[in-house]
């Protein structure tokens, strides 16, 4: 006997087994880059979850500004990408998605006022405190890589790593500096940009990657992307693109600004569950292969069947867990025998109450063999 699925070779959100809030829910990295740009990939599904199911807290420099101006550029050309942001404010509007710009009573948020120093700690924990709606908060670079030693970005990775402990439910998301100094500027730069890169894939963080939309130009002319570097003492280093050289907004172009929106888009469309990958279309499984279909229906409320294959007896575990790695509910755990099975999930936790809408995974482990897929709960 053979089973026809869906395949997905994804690139965004999966749920590790056994993970903690350490991992933030996942068994990779999230790298945002130049790859990440071609918004119209993303279904129209996934751009109103991420208006219903994310709420963005946002604190930076006048660089960082150039994300905001390219989402102001990327809504006015196409409706669909309907956001908002307030400085000092979370907004809610409803069919936006919502952005709390700075901190609670400054706009300019240099590292002292984020996680630097003790007292910038406090401040993002005022916001995040104050505002339990919002799961996800990034802070941009000025120019501090350029001069910063490997101790002060670890000091950087350091203070990410606690507010991550602090705030479970919160998708801290790091950022690369801007590539526009050259010289051995650009290149102390290029490094701590490197230190920053190994540790979000060492460590399965989501990293915007700012210096490498700032590299990359896409020429439509020739359809293929251009990477900008210069030399120095034989290593090639990311400068930003001269196609992006201008001074219309945040120290780039206009048209820099839109791709780095692009990228917020796509980013928040993988954190809002969408997963970006190849589908190969009823592909067959051996018999003797561990399965587990797509919950049916999905998104659901307010329940849902999940249904999966065993090849051999095994002892079997089905749990349901959020984005934070939290299990939150146990479907089922015992000895089971070869065949088919279906559990159903009403959207509840262990004593009854109601979870909120969201992203779930549920994992099954049978044997040796684990597999998570994810699900969407709205009510």
């Amino acid at each position: 006997m053979k089973i026809s699925i869906l395949i997905f070779i994804v690139f965004g959100l999966f749920l590790a087994a056994g993970a903690t809030g350490h991992t933030q829910g996942r068994i990779e990295a999230v790298i945002i880059d130049h790859t990440c740009t071609e918004i119209s990939q993303i279904p129209a599904a996934w751009v109103d979850s991420v208006q219903s199911l994310l709420k963005l807290h946002y604190a930076h420099t006048s660089h960082g500004g150039q994300l905001l101006t390219g989402l102001v550029y990327i809504e006015a050309d196409d409706s669909k990408y309907s956001f908002v942001y307030e400085d000092n404010n979370l907004p809610v509007e409803e069919g936006a998605f919502c952005i709390f710009n700075g901190q609670q009573s400054e706009t300019y948020i240099t590292p002292e006022l984020y996680w630097a120093t003790s007292v910038g700690m406090d401040r993002t924990r005022t916001v995040l405190s104050a505002n339990p709606d919002i799961n996800i908060s990034m802070w941009s670079w000025c120019t501090q890589p350029d001069s910063y030693s490997q101790e002060q970005m670890q000091g950087y990775l350091d203070s990410m790593s606690v507010l991550e402990e602090e705030y479970p439910n919160v998708t801290f998301v790091y950022m690369t500096g801007n590539a526009q100094n050259t010289g051995s500027s650009g290149y102390n730069r290029y490094l701590r940009n490197e230190e920053i890169r190994q540790y979000c894939l060492a460590n399965n963080r989501v990293l915007y990657d700012f210096a490498d939309l700032d590299s990359w130009w896409y020429n439509p002319a020739t359809e293929l992307w251009e990477h900008n570097t210069y030399d120095y003492g034989g290593t090639d280093v990311p400068v930003e693109h001269e196609q992006f050289n201008g001074n219309e907004s945040g120290h780039t172009t206009i048209e820099s600004c839109i791709q780095k929106g692009r990228a917020v888009w796509w980013m928040t469309a993988l954190l809002a569950g969408w997963d970006y990958g190849i589908i190969a279309d009823a592909f067959a499984i051996p018999a003797n292969s561990l399965s587990l279909s797509q919950n049916q229906p999905n998104p659901f409320n307010p329940t849902t069947t999940i249904r999966y294959y065993l090849p051999q007896r095994s002892h079997v575990g089905l749990e349901i867990y959020n984005v934070s790695g939290h299990m939150v509910i146990r479907l089922c755990r015992g000895i089971e025998e070869e065949g088919f099975y279906s559990v159903d999930w009403n959207g509840q936790g262990p004593c009854g109450e109601s979870v909120a809408s969201g992203v779930y995974f549920y994992r099954l482990q049978a044997g040796k063999g684990t597999i998570t897929k994810k699900m969407i709960l709205l009510r």
